[in-house]
């Protein structure tokens, strides 16, 4: 099963999302959490570092940091989250 962890930043950046915007993450987060090949969903991202993956979920983007990988589980940090043409910069 694989876990999905909030960061104190994206969880203040979450809680400034608009409500359906949230339920929306939500839902694809527990979604994902049995989803048995994670990396088809992600994207790796190159010189981005701690960040290693994104997650598209509409027009918002959540910025992943791999921190544990186990043989049945993966553990991801969301260090951040928001609309595509803000999270980048």
């Amino acid at each position: 099963m694989n876990q999905f962890v909030f960061t104190k930043k994206a969880e203040k950046e979450f809680l400034k999302l608009p409500l359906a915007a949230q339920e929306r993450i939500v839902a694809k987060l527990k979604e994902l959490k049995h989803h048995e090949d994670l990396f088809q969903l992600l994207k790796k991202l190159h010189d981005f570092e701690p960040a290693t993956h994104r997650l598209r979920i509409g027009s918002y983007r959540l910025i992943l940091e791999l921190k544990n990988q186990k043989v049945e589980s993966l553990e991801f940090w969301i260090l951040d989250l928001g609309d595509r043409k803000d999270i980048y910069r």
